[in-house]
């Protein structure tokens, strides 16, 4: 099939993945804490923001979970 993978965990094999998933958790924690801040500025969007941090590091423990149950099937 051709085209753009939407579903690509090839990462997962690489021996940098705990440092790729450590990335995403720690872009999730940058969103989430700069909504708290603009909530703390009274900004309503801070809420929207905080919010999205939150769905951003449960998909991406989602994906950790993942990647090592797809490592250790290979046995790496």
């Amino acid at each position: 099939m051709r085209g753009v993978r939407i579903s690509d965990d090839s990462a997962a094999y690489a021996s940098n993945w705990r440092t790729i998933v450590a990335t995403d958790l720690a872009m999730a924690a940058a969103v989430f804490v700069g909504g708290i801040i603009l909530v703390a500025m009274a900004s309503a969007w801070g809420w929207v923001l905080a919010t999205v941090g939150l769905v951003y590091a449960f998909f991406a423990g989602g994906r950790a979970v993942k990647w090592r149950r797809m490592r250790r099937d290979a046995g790496l």
